[in-house]
């Protein structure tokens, strides 16, 4: 057991000096994000009311997780008419700024169930249109707490694709050598950790014209497939 140990130690050691080498003479990709998460999603709509909460407010935080996960820009914005809420959460990393499995361990699986709600449902990479659009492949969820259920739709975008959710739980001491068998030596891409949330379905929603534009919005920031141009 002693010796398996000194050899995994081993291998950890020689992949992250090989790591520091690579990053010192290849740089980091461009972020793609240049205007403010606040300013590309809607602050007004009309006959809808919007609040924008401190991110430590949200299912997926607190004082000390905000901190700790250290964005580069969030947004946490609730937008509401008559009995319909939704809720729009965005974390922004530049590239390199934070590991990829730290950065997705904060899903409604784990920080939901956590704060007390209830998985009702779950699905993995679905199919999502809406409003025109074509998503990436989305995780999808109902999840309920003082019986408010909430249909809940969520990506991590690691270079602008969708990370999947195989693994389970925290991040492991060998996840960074997962990363590099997925990704190869770059992994120091952008990442956003979007999540969409409401009391109505999917099809509620994309019935409200207004809704449109939150829609046109995430396509902004790259949520939605481009299709190619013939």
């Amino acid at each position: 057991m002693k010796k398996l140990l000194l050899i995994c130690a081993t291998i950890a050691l020689l992949s992250g000096l090989s790591l520091r080498a690579y990053f010192t003479i290849v740089p980091p990709p461009e972020p793609t994000l240049k205007d403010r998460l606040s300013e590309i999603i809607p602050e007004e709509l009309n006959g809808w009311k919007i609040k924008d909460q401190d991110m430590a407010e949200s299912p997926e935080s607190s004082e000390r997780i905000s901190d700790f996960l250290n964005f580069n820009d969030a947004l946490f914005r609730i937008f509401s008419k008559g009995d319909t809420t939704v809720g729009l959460y965005i974390a922004y990393w530049m590239p390199g700024k934070a590991s990829y499995r730290w950065a997705g361990a904060h899903t409604p699986d784990t920080c939901w169930v956590l704060n007390g709600w209830t998985r009702l449902e779950r699905e993995y990479a679905i199919p999502l249109y809406c409003n025109g659009f074509e998503f990436k492949p989305a995780e999808f969820g109902v999840y309920e707490k003082d019986g408010n259920p909430q249909n809940v739709y969520f990506w991590h975008l690691v270079g602008g694709t969708p990370f999947g959710y195989s693994q389970k739980g925290a991040p492991n001491i060998f996840g960074a050598l997962l990363d590099i068998k997925k990704y190869g030596l770059n992994l120091r891409q952008e990442q956003f950790f979007i999540r969409l949330s409401s009391n109505k379905t999917i099809q509620e929603l994309e019935s409200m014209h207004q809704f449109k534009k939150i829609t046109a919005a995430l396509n902004h920031i790259g949520l939605t497939i481009q299709k190619p141009t013939s």
